[in-house]
């Protein structure tokens, strides 16, 4: 089965237990991929399923007649096993991804249209009104539809990983490709299934469970104009016995940085200035699993890295940057280990008991120069997370379409992250933030599926009909209690057809970062705001400015739909189209409430967070609330009878935003002789977002416009194969975008790239030239530029670094052992 998958492209899951010790006849001719799989399985006692494009072997229920259903694959989107969920999933294979000319895993999030490569990203320039932006430590983290990568859960294997630095995200780039199974993907609403920040949808990596050998790589690479050499070295190894196994991978990588004078578009700014950062990495990746007795295996996941990286910003045209700049120099250290126990008790159940603990550290130390005055910075942001959780699932009763199954859990996750952040200038070290947030939280969770028309009972246009409901409690201590629940229905009016329907909640609790933002007063002139309010400011009247975060803040929420179509005809074999239909309608959003502070006081829109003729106590508890106290600019003494008004922008669960949107996927696999395979694919994402700040204020677009997603999304790809050569072609599409920041609005163009990769594999055989693979890649051939954007500082870089990239054309090539 490994050698159809490997040949074929086509995704084979299968449980080891259920093949351990079997033989496979001979498999010759052109078959499916469907076809040969049944052909190599038969007669053994095993069956073939499709399940979300992917096809699953498994034992056949007459096959242990104690635990029939025991090694049923559970897929992303559902906690029952040997069931689809109601919501689309998006599968990728290592194979599939390394075919395409996909080296890491950090290149993953540029390739999933779904997901918007704005935010923690190493692309993204920053600076400016980009600046917000700024990745701290490099990392790479899942943004999906484009709600920011808190809202967005990235599990591996299942389970939950530390954060990373002062977000809610998850960075993928310390997995080594080579310990990758696949990803599965769903972009809808799932805290009813995994709990908070499942708001955007849920990416679930999975690693190899075991390997059998030894394989190396090597890989260099560089851009065409100049800069990102990259230079790759990877090994996975491991070995297979009777009732267990071990997978080891390791990866190091290192790059140079894209400096400004490497690009024609931006070779004004100073050559100092990085359009991308250069970084050095290594991490590990250890599985392994083992049978203790008939009833009862161990399971263990282990993750390590270490990554440097460096990030200079120029604040002038013409001075080095150690005279008016900055030099960033982070370090990232993490680790995360997963043992699990799975028990078979009998009748069909599975239970699991399982801890995860692990450790993400970002030390970031900076120089920045004024004038030539040094100050030195050192933030370190160090999370820790410590995860419990037991589960069970199997069959309840049997009905004529199936059995009804059922899957329970619940636990207790307690994470933290320590804030250390000081600046040194002058001999005299100031620190500004030294705190430790700490958050602990206890779930239970279930979900039911009831197969009410199924293979045994199908009737006229209704081949197949199951329902599932799904509900998760969670109570965190001191912030918010939440309940959430999720309703699926999934019908086959047609062999070939099948409807998905999903409506569900979800919930992303605030990050330990909002929360404890440095709170900010600030007290200014009257006379800097305009329009005044009515009557007017007395002359000397001086305004008071909140910002920063804020304690009282409560769980943002979510409702979600999608509504989605599978198309597999018979008569075609190998072809899947789908089309999804989503809305999610996420409010309680946090958020400053105030863009335009100094209309505030005009702006009836903002009458919720204005407070006129504050009392002196009010003012005294205000000031207390901040950390350093007031900071008087207003250029007089401080008086409270002269504060006319005080203007609260902290953070609130105050903005609105609505998504929704359509995607397509097709995939199309085909036999073009004995040896010869074409695979085509294509995947494209409509997405119309508004915000809205608070429930006064008016309705802003967030896609569509400069520094905000595309509304329209697409990649397509074409692969041919034979035993020794593999060629393949990706088309990536993004759309244009409105920068609306100035009166005269200007469109900003479409980014297009063409990707090309190819190999050659020897045949098996010993030596050198034994299982050899050579790669060339070619990444934007046209080498497509990003278009340039208006600027009011000529420091800042003037293109949309969150959208399209200064990458440019790359070349890379590689080698690939097996032993």
């Amino acid at each position: 089965m490994r050698a159809i998958a490997r040949q074929s492209g086509r995704e084979i899951l299968f449980a080891d237990s259920d093949v351990r010790g079997r033989r496979a006849p001979a498999v010759r001719g052109s078959f499916t991929v469907d076809q040969a799989v049944r052909l190599a399985i038969s007669g053994g006692g095993l069956v073939v399923e499709d399940q979300a494009g992917a096809l699953v072997v498994r034992a056949a229920s007459h096959a242990s007649q104690e635990d029939p259903g025991e090694t049923d694959i559970t897929v992303t989107g559902t906690r029952i096993r040997g069931a689809s969920g109601p919501s689309p999933v998006v599968v990728m294979t290592r194979r599939g991804l390394e075919e395409q000319g996909i080296p890491d895993m950090a290149s993953v999030s540029r390739i999933i249209p779904q997901n918007f490569t704005g935010g923690q990203n190493p692309g993204v320039a920053g600076g400016g009104e980009q600046s917000g932006y700024n990745n701290i430590n490099n990392s790479t983290t899942l943004n999906l539809r484009g709600l920011g990568s808190d809202a967005t859960l990235t599990l591996i294997n299942g389970h939950r990983l530390p954060y990373d630095a002062v977000n809610q995200g998850v960075d993928i780039s310390i997995i080594p490709l080579a310990a990758l199974e696949r990803i599965e993907v769903i972009a809808d609403g799932a805290s009813a299934l995994y709990g908070s920040d499942a708001v955007g949808g849920v990416a679930n990596i999975i690693l190899r469970r075991d390997y059998d050998g030894l394989r190396v790589s090597g890989r260099a690479g560089a851009s065409t104009e100049g800069g990102n050499v990259q230079q790759q070295y990877s090994g996975v190894g491991g070995a297979r016995w009777a009732r267990g196994g071990f997978m080891a991978a390791v990866d190091y990588s290192k790059a140079t940085p894209i400096h400004a004078d490497d690009r024609p578009y931006t070779r004004q700014l100073n050559p100092a200035q990085m359009l991308t950062t250069g970084s050095r990495q290594v991490s590990g990746v250890l599985t392994g699993h083992q049978d203790l007795a008939s009833w009862l295996s161990f399971e263990l996941d282990a993750q390590l890295a270490d990554r440097r990286s460096r990030k200079t910003n120029a604040f002038s045209l013409t001075a080095p940057v150690t005279f008016y700049g900055q030099d960033n120099l982070p370090v990232l250290r993490s680790w995360a280990v997963t043992p699990s126990l799975r028990l078979r008790p009998g009748g069909g159940w599975e239970a699991t008991l399982q801890t995860t603990h692990g450790e993400s550290s970002t030390v970031a130390n900076s120089r920045r120069y004024t004038n030539g005055n040094l100050l030195v910075g050192r933030s370190a942001y160090d999370n820790r997370l410590t995860n419990f959780e037991a589960s069970a699932e199997g069959p309840l009763v049997h009905l004529p379409g199936g059995d009804i199954r059922l899957a329970l859990g619940g636990g207790y996750r307690r994470f933290q992250l320590d804030f250390d952040v000081r600046t040194t200038s002058g001999g005299i070290t100031r620190v500004t933030r030294d705190a430790v947030e700490r958050r602990q939280s206890l779930f239970g969770y279930g979900e039911l599926s009831v197969p009410l028309v199924g293979e045994q009972n199908r009737l006229p246009f209704v081949e197949a009909l199951r329902l599932s409901a799904a509900a998760r409690y969670e109570n965190y201590k001191g912030i918010d209690a939440v309940a959430t629940p999720k309703l699926g229905l999934v019908y086959a009016p047609h062999r070939d057809v099948t409807l998905k329907y999903s409506w569900g909640r979800s919930f992303k609790i605030p990050t330990l970062q909002q929360v404890n933002q440095v709170r900010e007063v600030v007290l200014f002139p009257g006379y800097f705001f305009a329009p005044q309010p009515t009557p007017p400011l007395a002359p000397g009247a001086t305004v008071m400015l909140i910002g920063g975060g804020n304690p009282d803040l409560r769980a943002e929420r979510a409702t979600s739909s999608t509504l989605s179509v599978e198309f597999k005809p018979r008569f075609l074999e190998g072809l899947r189209i789908e089309a999804s239909w989503y809305d999610i309608d996420y409010h309680g959003r946090i958020a400053s409430p105030i863009s335009d502070l100094l209309s505030a006081l005009g702006n009836p829109a903002a009458a919720d967070f204005v407070l006129f003729a504050p009392s002196a106590s009010q003012l005294d508890a205000i000031i207390a609330s901040a950390p350093m106290g007031l900071s008087n600019q207003s250029g007089q003494p401080y008086d409270p009878a002269q504060v006319a008004a005080v203007i609260d922008s902290s953070l609130h669960n105050s903005a609105r935003e609505h998504i929704r949107g359509l995607d397509l996927a097709f995939d199309y696999a085909a036999s073009l002789g004995v040896d010869s395979r074409l695979t085509i694919a294509g995947s494209a994402t409509y997405l119309d977002a508004t915000r809205q700040s608070a429930a006064n204020l008016p309705h802003e677009r967030r896609s569509g416009v400069i520094f905000t997603p595309p509304k329209f999304r697409a990649r397509g790809s074409a692969s041919w194969e034979t035993s020794a050569v593999q060629l393949s072609a990706s088309l990536n599409y993004l759309d244009g975008t409105l920068d609306n920041r100035l009166p005269v609005a200007a469109h900003i163009g479409a980014f297009t790239t063409l990707d090309l990769s190819g190999s050659f594999r020897t045949g098996k055989g010993h030596g050198l030239l034994g299982d050899l693979e050579l790669r060339l890649n070619v990444q934007n051939l046209l080498d497509e530029r990003p278009d340039l954007i208006r600027v009011s500082d000529p420091t800042w870089v003037p293109f949309d670094s969150t959208n399209q990239s200064a990458i440019g054309r790359f070349v890379s090539f590689s080698v690939t052992k097996q032993w």
